[in-house]
């Protein structure tokens, strides 16, 4: 894995470099301060913009999309509360000068322009954010949503020509921002950033999971096992194209460079996935993840909730475990659970790989008795896939149970 150190480094100048310019110029009163939090709030919003580039050497640089995604969070977040005082330290400026000048400076009732432009760009990032941590958005409305957050930008780039004209921190902070809307109009809404794939066959191994065969139509991706891809769903013959680009975990990789795809319906286009045909045509970027890449040597334990079976899957069918393993699988099914007689096939054949196969319900006992039957379980690496509240509460339950954070991996694959 590579140092996120570089990276990190280059985003924070990023974020920093239009406040480096102007904090010398800036008085030490209530005024410069503001000023500065503005500055400081739209570096750290245009680098955040950086960080939703998903390209996969970029992705990389962080650790993967996860980590790059917590850093979007982060900085996103970061800027909106500086964003959010900006105008709150200046009207501690103005409001002692006198009701009048307030007015005229700060008030978002005031026609002037330079108002107009600063008001709707913080009401735009204040309703992104609302809909990114409060609402749980359908992902095609919520995506086209958050691209308000480059009209947000245009309009703050606006207040700011309208404030004080082009300058060196403007530059600063426009040059940026130009990159990521650029990789999204040229490179990313293009498929300049995807390879062509098309669905060659269609499997259903258990109600609500379809498993799409996918077969490369030029250079296949280099993907490993228990990476994930991120896929669009175009046009068939009968089948209406789920255009949006969502994370799939491939399950099988074949010599020939094709690509197993299984989906389980949970949303609006997973459900829809379970109706595809073969022919339809798939854009594909990626790969991403690191999650079984880069292991310790040292015994092991899998934890899979339902479809978080499929990076464990496609490790399984690529090649034996070579440590010590016990793997868990927990799944809702009551019959014909999906892909349990493959598993137990892999235990057969391989003296150190051992499977346990647990109807899930809300009530994790039995797996907790299972774990707790494991001989020096807390001397293990434990590797998580599933829900999210289903690995917080496993995570929980083996921290009480003196094991170490650094032990316990798990990558999510539901973040936006």
């Amino acid at each position: 894995m590579r140092s996120i150190a570089v990276p990190a480094i280059l985003i924070i100048f990023v974020a920093l470099l239009p406040a480096l310019t102007v904090v010398s110029s800036l008085p030490l009163d209530a005024q410069g301060i503001g000023l500065l939090l503005g500055w400081l709030g739209t570096g750290l919003l245009v680098a955040s913009l950086l960080l939703m580039i998903r390209n996969p050497y970029w992705a990389s640089c962080f650790g993967g999309l996860q980590q790059m995604y917590r850093w979007h969070h982060g900085m996103g977040v970061l800027s909106f509360v500086l964003l959010l005082m900006h105008p709150v330290l200046l009207a501690g400026y103005y409001v002692p000068l006198g009701s009048d000048i307030a007015e005229e400076y700060l008030s978002p009732l005031n026609p002037q322009l330079i108002n107009i432009l600063g008001w709707l760009a913080l009401a735009i990032i204040t309703l992104s954010m609302a809909t990114t941590f409060f609402l749980h958005l359908p992902y095609g409305f919520w995506r086209r949503l958050h691209i308000l957050l480059v009209v947000a930008i245009a309009l703050g780039f606006g207040h700011i020509w309208a404030v004080s004209g082009f300058s060196v921190s403007l530059a600063a902070a426009l040059l940026p921002a130009v990159i990521p809307v650029g990789w999204r109009l040229l490179r990313a809404d293009r498929s300049g950033d995807t390879l062509p794939y098309e669905v060659s066959g269609v499997n259903h191994p258990a109600k609500h999971i379809t498993e799409v065969n996918l077969r490369p139509l030029a250079k296949p991706i280099p993907i490993a096992p228990s990476q994930f891809v991120r896929a669009a769903f175009f046009e068939g013959s009968h089948f209406q194209g789920c255009g949006d680009f969502h994370p799939y975990t491939v399950s099988h990789i074949a010599k020939d460079g094709g690509l197993t795809l299984s989906i389980k319906a949970l949303g609006d286009c997973t459900r829809h996935i379970q109706s595809i045909e073969p022919g339809v045509a798939v854009r594909l970027q990626g790969p991403y993840g690191n999650f079984l890449l880069t292991r310790p040597i040292a015994p092991e334990i899998w934890i899979a909730a339902g479809i978080g079976l499929t990076p464990f899957l496609a490790l399984l069918r690529s090649q034996p475990v070579t440590q010590h393993t016990d793997m868990i699988y927990v799944h809702r099914e009551s019959e014909r659970v999906p892909y349990e007689e493959e598993l137990q096939m892999f235990a057969t054949n391989q003296a150190l790989l051992r499977f346990h196969s647990l109807p899930m319900t809300n009530d994790l006992t039995s797996l907790f008795m299972r774990l707790e039957s494991i001989d020096k379980l807390n001397k293990k690496q434990v590797y998580l896939c599933g829900p999210p509240p289903f690995m917080a509460k496993v995570t929980q339950w083996l921290r009480e149970h003196d094991m170490q954070r650094q032990q316990i991996h798990f990558e999510q694959f539901d973040f936006r």
